[in-house]
């Protein structure tokens, strides 16, 4: 990974022509981080990769063996706004977990899965932020261009 200290990415969620709330691209060393907010610009969670090394790394074990039932599982883990410490072993309270396709989904088609499980006790607008998280992440890391500009 790398760093990223300005042009963050952003995307405002809305339901019925009403904003429900937003997420953001944060500064981050390696593991890229995300803020998502309320309709009212109240932080409700921070969004980031499982880590190892004191935060600097992606574990990508976390899911599972990567070259066995974990293979091709990619996890964003996700915690209270206001929890400091989120890095290392630390349990998230939800998670957005890309997973492999079967192979002939793999085949005929390059739609996404996800696996989206919700914090304890969420309403209705927490859970739409982060299955729209999903699609930012989505639309951010999995999502091949053409190139074509359209």
């Amino acid at each position: 990974g790398s760093c990223k200290c300005c042009c963050y990415q952003e995307m405002t969620l809305s339901s019925g022509g009403q904003p429900i709330g937003s997420i953001k691209e944060q500064f981050y060393c390696c593991v890229p981080r995300f803020k998502i907010k309320d309709s009212e610009e109240k932080p409700i969670y921070k969004v980031h990769q499982p880590t190892c090394c004191g935060g600097f790394c992606v574990n990508c074990c976390t899911e599972g063996n990567p070259c066995g039932r974990g293979c091709c599982k990619v996890a964003f883990h996700v915690f209270p706004a206001d929890q400091e410490e989120t890095d290392g072993d630390v349990p998230p309270i939800a998670k957005i977990v890309k997973v492999p396709k079967s192979l002939g989904t793999e085949l005929f088609t390059d739609a996404d899965a996800f696996d989206v499980t919700f914090p304890d006790g969420a309403n209705s607008t927490q859970k739409a932020l982060l299955a729209g998280t999903s699609v930012f992440l989505n639309a951010l890391y999995f999502e091949e261009t053409d190139g074509g500009g359209d």
